[in-house]
């Protein structure tokens, strides 16, 4: 501060105080970058007989001295071009479509989409209506005046404040009640969240974007309206770049009918007994290892592969194995991480015994039947998955294994010790829409067997809309929400992996996407660089392995599985109590019901008397946060898109009764499949995926 009296400086030195005592207590992450944050570039200035104030960063003016006018006049021209009455058009909600299944929690939320009045045909957009918003972001926090004068004149129910510079936030602590402010938040169903840079570059506050709004689903990106204060490019583009992930937000959304059967196949592998890899960081090879996936580039980079065979370690990834064997290379390992029965029909129709000197790293998670095919199988669990905590054994996965075996394999084979690794048919896109996979692959048209033919044509049905990315031709290519997300999450593997070794070094050898944090290599140039790599001894996988095994013993899932279903019937009960209580008279009690569901299903507390969270909580919310989320999506989203008052009302009850229905009957669903003592072999949910029927539906209402 300068030019301020001493009489003056202590009403802010008073603010800032109180300020900082409210973080301590009420967010203490946010006060730890507060403490002792130097103002080096940013200085608010009060001018003595002024009535308003100003802020400077690097001594240049943000708001020409008049903070409080400017934000109070920039407050209402966002409230003018935001009315009640002017639809959000953001994103489609989902349709019946996006749950084809007949499964349990599937048929339940198709039937109720079906009823909604809300078609691709009428929706126009989310209606908010009664002077509320459902989800603001606050683009930028200057001094925070823009912020009280929103709040002042409408309801938020869910509000994200960002500021990328923390000196600019640091300076709000002398001008606004922050204490005030999130008090408007304590109230059922409102909540408020900080996401503040380091302020250093746009790759950070990016960052901090995307995990602060995936966790704001599914109010974002559906309802969400930004507010950009002082017109900041550099947070307005940040926040665009984080929009083009929205492909991913769907896509690694769970259900309950994809985690039960996850579950259940966790069972019946772990009642045979097992062996795991503990996760832990192996000692440094330089041995060149190629990770193979099934993109269309295998089809002419194969034969640089087969050059080198003698001077790599390959390991194949899902559907990177067929075109592997059908150009006669026989990998040094396989990795599975998909839990569908599909999976064993596609190995099993190369024939068999042809698997089977072929070794197996599979997720705990995958068909019981696999492993039957293939060699020696070892399994792997993923660090963020509840699983490990259910059994007793935390901190034995392994992290950034989804969405695909490519990241699985990457993973595990960075903790193995691998520092150069090579990824081919990692192609995360197509240039013809018509071939986006490996000629050879089970998706592709030289795989000519009857079940090949079968598949593709069930495939060909659900095929996903495309767009486009920048491929490592410097052109465009197509891709799918699918592959793009694998990308995505691919390239946040590696920055993580490489931040923690400064040795390693990824290759893509494949020509789709371009992949960040990867050195894109021409056919020539990978033979040159494996050719090019000093001579290391081979390392053994098998005593890699064997360093880092450990057997579970086939009793631990029954015996974890009590609790889980206690905790099971705990949370439904819980959540089915808050719908039925819940007053519904529009659209902001369904959004507050939504955020209520949504903060409950999304935070896990230790139970009275606990000292922490326990394994069964863990699991038990991994099981229903997905389902939950979903329904919480369905109701705001086809709820709000409803412009017919009395049509809005209709849903809106109609959902309500879905949604108890829905949790009052899936305790007993749940105990009675994971309880199933039937014999593997005689189980139909051993031979069991997404999307198939689910065996013997249970209590489906008549469906």
């Amino acid at each position: 501060m300068s030019n301020n009296p001493d009489t003056a400086a202590q009403v802010y030195l008073r603010r800032k105080q109180k300020n900082l005592d409210f973080f301590k207590v009420s967010l203490p992450k946010i006060y730890q970058i507060l403490e002792n944050q130097m103002l080096t570039r940013a200085e608010l200035v009060v001018t003595p007989g002024a009535k308003d104030l100003d802020m400077t960063i690097d001594g240049q003016s943000c708001y020409r001295g008049l903070a409080k006018e400017y934000s109070e006049d920039e407050a209402l021209q966002f409230l003018k071009e935001n009315p009640p009455e002017k639809p959000l058009k953001t994103f489609a909600p989902e349709w019946p479509s996006s749950y084809p299944a007949d499964r349990f929690a599937s048929v339940r939320v198709r039937h109720l989409l079906e009823a909604s009045p809300v078609t691709p045909e009428n929706f126009e957009g989310y209606l908010r209506g009664n002077n509320f918003f459902p989800s603001i972001v606050f683009l930028g926090c200057g001094l925070g005046f823009h912020i009280q004068a929103v709040l002042e004149r409408t309801t938020v129910v869910s509000a994200f404040i960002v500021e990328r510079e923390p000196e600019k936030f640091a300076l709000s602590l002398f001008t606004v009640d922050w204490a005030a402010i999130c008090a408007k938040f304590k109230r059922r169903g409102h909540s408020i969240n900080f996401a503040i840079g380091l302020g250093n570059g746009s790759e950070n506050i990016q960052s901090i974007l995307a995990r602060h709004l995936k966790g704001a689903v599914p109010f974002y990106p559906f309802m969400t309206t930004y507010y950009n204060h002082l017109a900041d490019i550099e947070l307005a583009e940040a926040a665009m770049e984080v929009s083009k992930d929205v492909a991913t937000i769907a896509a690694h959304w769970s259900n309950y009918d994809d985690q039960l059967i996850r579950l259940r196949n966790t069972a019946f592998n772990v009642s045979k007994g097992i062996c795991y890899l503990k996760k832990k960081n192996l000692p440094a090879s330089e041995y060149p290892l190629v990770v193979v996936g099934s993109g269309p580039s295998i089809d002419h980079r194969i034969d640089s592969l087969k050059s080198v065979r003698d001077r790599v370690l390959i390991v194949s990834a899902g559907t990177g194995l067929r075109p592997l064997l059908m150009a006669g290379i026989k990998p040094d390992l396989h990795v599975e991480l998909d839990p569908g029965y599909s999976i064993y029909e596609i190995h099993a129709d190369l024939g068999a015994d042809t698997l089977k000197d072929i070794p197996l790293l599979a997720v705990n998670e995958i068909n019981p039947h696999v492993p039957e095919l293939f060699g020696r199988t070892r399994y792997y669990f993923k660090s963020d998955n509840a699983v490990p905590a259910l059994l007793g054994i935390p901190g034995d996965g392994f992290p950034g294994c989804n969405p695909t075996c490519t990241n699985a394999a990457l993973s595990i084979s960075y903790s193995l010790g691998f520092r150069k690794l090579f990824l081919f048919g990692t192609d995360y896109g197509f240039e013809s829409k018509d071939k986006d996979h490996a000629s050879t692959s089970i998706h592709g048209d030289k795989a000519d067997t009857d079940f090949a033919l079968q598949f593709r044509a069930k495939v060909a049905k659900r095929k996903r809309p495309v767009f486009e990315v920048p491929g490592v031709g410097g052109g465009r290519i197509y891709t799918r929400s699918d592959y793009y997300s694998a990308k995505r999450s691919v390239e946040q593997l590696l920055l993580d992996l490489e931040s923690a070794a400064s040795s390693m070094e990824v290759f893509n050898c494949a020509d789709g996407a371009e992949i960040e944090g990867t050195v894109w290599l021409a056919e020539e140039d990978f033979v040159k660089r494996i050719e090019g790599l000093s001579a290391a001894d081979l390392p053994s996988l098998d005593e890699r392995f064997q360093s880092i095994e450990a057997d579970l013993g086939r009793d631990t899932m029954d015996e974890a599985l009590p609790d889980l279903v206690a905790e099971i019937r705990r949370e439904t009960g819980a959540l089915a109590r808050l719908v039925k209580k819940t007053k519904l008279g529009g659209a902001r009690d369904l959004a507050l019901l939504a955020n209520e569901l949504k903060t409950s299903i999304t935070r896990i507390k230790p139970k009275p008397g606990g000292v922490g969270v326990t394994g069964a909580q863990l699991a038990m919310n991994q099981v229903l946060q997905g389902g939950v989320l979903r329904l919480v999506h369905v109701g705001l989203s086809h709820g709000l898109a409803c412009h017919d008052g009395k049509g809005r009302d209709q849903f809106i009850r109609l959902w309500r009764d879905q949604v108890v229905d829905l949790l009052e009957a899936l305790p007993d669903h749940f105990q009675r499949v994971m309880s199933d003592a039937r014999p593997m072999a005689d189980n139909p949910w051993s031979r069991t995926g997404i999307r198939f029927p689910e065996p013997e539906l249970y209590e489906q209402g008549g469906s």
